[in-house]
Parts: C-alpha cells; structure tokens; sequence
C-alpha cells in the first residue's frame, strides 16, 4: 500500500493530511513546522498547493500551468497566481524580488511574495531528493471535479467551508474527523487551511490511480529540470 498525503501552507508552517491509498478511515492530521519534516514520513506521493517548478524569464499570465489551470478553472479564477520568477528566491526583501521579477517580464504581488518562503522549502526539497515524489495540485479545480460542476462560494466564509465539507464527506471523508479538526481552536492553521489539505489528499489518490486530470497533459520542466505540471 502506497502512504500518500495532501500538504497546504498555513500561518504555522504546513498541514498534512496523510494516509494509504483509498483508506479515509485512518486518516492522520498533523502540523509540520517546516517542509522538511516530512523526510522522517516515508510518504509515496505528496500532492502540495504550491507552485513547482519556477520559470527564469516571465510572460503574460504566468506559466504555462498558470495559465491552463485558470481556463480549466470556471470560478474563482484569481485563486491561481502567478509564480515568481526563480530568481526572486534570492531576494532579501519585497522591493528587491519586485524589482527582480520586473526584469524579468513583470511585477511582483505581494500575495505571491508572502509565499515565496514556502515556495522556495518545497524547491529545495524536490532538488534534494532522489526520487520525484512532490507534485503541484490545486484545491479549487479538485472541488470542481469533485462537484463537476462549478464552485461558486468562497473558500474562506462558511458557505463556502460547509460546500467544501459536504464534497470531502460524499467523496469519502470521515464526518467526525473532518469535524474535529474544523472546530479545533488553532491559530496554527486556518478552516480552509485543513479543508484543502484534505482535497489534495483525496487527489493524490486519483493520481496513485492514475486517473487524474493533468495539467499541462505533457510534462514541462523548468530550468532545474523540475516537472511543473498541476495534478488532480
């Protein structure tokens, strides 16, 4: 039995749902303070809400993957950014890497530099690593196929926690641990935090399966020879 688990970023650091293939019964969630942490798990396959892969010179829209996953998207489009360029994993500051990243082909958000401490744990990792076992995911698009429809609330309001909620438990989800570890007070992580954790769970099954949508279809590699290509 291959050992999977789901990883989002959250205040605290990560939050990994993790388990064996199609068994949602014992299902383990923990609070990982660095990436790295997950050396000591023996995980298969990782599915990470994080871009890999970064390319070097920048175009309209992002990546390639950016840029397919937001038209695979059919709501809540803006939930994809764009990646940084890898050069801005050197910046020491927000006007250093945005100066950086407009030599490259445009400007820097600071919703995208918030993340580049993160961004930059998961890059290290994958080129550490003897094996690829780390792969990007997108919770959004997961709920869309979950649903197979569209998934027009948002993420971070009730409406949208319960919308999400309800697909893991139909998808497989056990009612009480999903219910534990949404009321649990936690400034750890945040509800939406936990809930995509899951969904990336749930994904890195289908990939186990080899049953899940790829995006692009046709592996890319970036200039470290790193895949970007978004599983779910």
């Amino acid at each position: 039995m291959k050992k999977i688990a789901g990883i989002d970023g959250s205040k605290g650091g990560w939050v990994c749902v993790s388990g064996y293939e199609n068994n949602y019964k014992e299902l383990k969630f923990e609070k990982l303070k660095e990436f790295n942490d997950i050396k000591s798990k023996n995980f298969n396959l990782v599915l990470v809400d994080i871009p890999i892969g970064l390319d070097i010179n920048l175009k309209k829209g992002g990546r390639i993957v950016d840029k397919l996953a937001r038209k695979e998207l059919l709501t809540n489009k803006s939930s994809i950014f764009n990646a940084p360029s890898r050069l801005v994993l050197k910046a020491k500051n927000y006007e250093e890497a945005n100066k950086i990243n407009k030599n490259k082909g445009m400007g820097l958000s600071k919703q995208s530099w918030n993340l580049v401490k993160k961004i930059k744990e998961v890059d290290e990792f994958i080129k550490n690593s003897n094996k690829t076992i780390i792969f990007e995911s997108h919770p959004e698009i997961i709920f869309q196929v979950m649903k197979k429809d569209k998934v027009s609330t948002k993420k971070k309001n009730d409406e949208g926690i319960i919308e999400r909620r309800n697909l893991l438990e139909k998808n497989g989800f056990n009612k009480v641990f999903l219910e534990k570890n949404l009321l649990a007070k936690d400034g750890f992580y945040k509800k939406d935090d936990f809930i995509d954790a899951c969904s990336l769970f749930w994904s890195a099954n289908r990939v186990i399966a080899k049953t899940e949508v790829k995006i692009p279809n046709d592996i890319v590699l970036d200039s470290e020879g790193i895949i970007m290509q978004i599983k779910v």
